[in-house]
Parts: structure tokens; C-alpha cells; sequence
């Protein structure tokens, strides 16, 4: 039902737990966000930790059917937004396909927080875009990236 993939270049913590987190909506046109869960993260800022991955999971119902749609993550940094090398292709390994008008789907994605990564305060935003580029989703969190202990 639901697939995972490499999404995100600057997140978290790898928890067992997947807990409820605080998101805003940043524009869906086209679905509706019902939950965006990520592990570990249960209070504003999720932190994320240099070196680890985090998975995210979010929870979605589309108004239209979308055979090929297409995710984009992006950091926002001092209101700059910042593409993050992730699989466009949501089908390959997000979610199941193609996404079905009035039924709920999920969305899974696990993204590495590369050790490189400066350690900053960011507004994490994901997108599932349909086939004709609108968003069915669109989510964004407050994350922190902070080092390993």
C-alpha cells in the first residue's frame, strides 16, 4: 500500500516511534491533508540529528485521479527556498499509484540529514504535485538540524 523512498537532504532523528507533528497546509489545491507524522518528532522544532534519517508519513485524500505525480521537498532558510535532491517520481517508492480521486492515500518517504549539513533552524516543506503540476499536498514543519551527540 504504501512505499518508502529517499526524499529529504537535511532531516532527523530515526526514532521507532512515528508521532503526530505539527504542520501547516502551504497551499493545497487539488487534496486534503488529513496527518503528517515525523519519527521522533513530537514538539515544534522537529529535530533532526547530523548523520541519521528520518521517515515521514503523511496522510492525504486528492479530488482528482494522478497516474504520474510528482513530489518536490524543499528547506526554506531565511525565507529562502532551497530544492533537496529527492526522488520526483512519487509512485517509484512513495505511494501507491496511480492516486485515486475521493480515497485516501499515504504517502511515505525517508530522507538521510548528511553530516554536512549546517546546523540551522529551516521550514521543511513537501509537495505531491498532480499531473498537471498542483499541488494535492502541501505541508511545511519548523525542523532544526543539530549534531549528534
Amino acid at each position: 500500500m504504501s512505499a518508502k523512498v529517499v526524499i529529504f537532504l537535511v532531516i532527523i532523528y530515526a526514532a521507532d516511534e512515528v508521532s503526530s507533528t505539527v504542520f501547516k497546509d502551504c497551499g493545497s489545491v487539488s487534496g486534503k491533508i488529513s496527518s503528517v507524522d515525523v519519527s521522533g518528532c513530537t514538539t515544534e522544532p522537529c529535530i533532526f540529528y547530523s548523520g541519521t534519517n528520518e521517515t515521514l508519513t503523511a496522510n492525504f485524500t486528492s479530488n482528482v485521479v494522478s497516474n504520474k505525480p510528482t513530489t518536490v521537498i524543499t528547506g526554506i532558510i531565511s525565507n529562502l527556498p532551497v530544492p533537496f535532491p529527492a526522488e520526483k517520481d512519487t509512485c517509484a517508492h512513495q505511494t501507491q499509484c496511480p492516486i485515486q480521486a475521493g480515497k485516501q492515500s499515504v504517502f511515505t518517504i525517508t530522507l538521510p540529514v548528511l553530516k554536512s549539513y549546517p546546523h540551522i533552524s529551516l521550514l521543511v516543506k513537501g509537495e505531491v504535485r498532480d499531473d498537471n503540476g498542483k499541488d494535492i499536498m502541501c505541508f511545511v514543519f519548523p525542523a532544526q538540524i543539530k549534531p549528534k551527540d
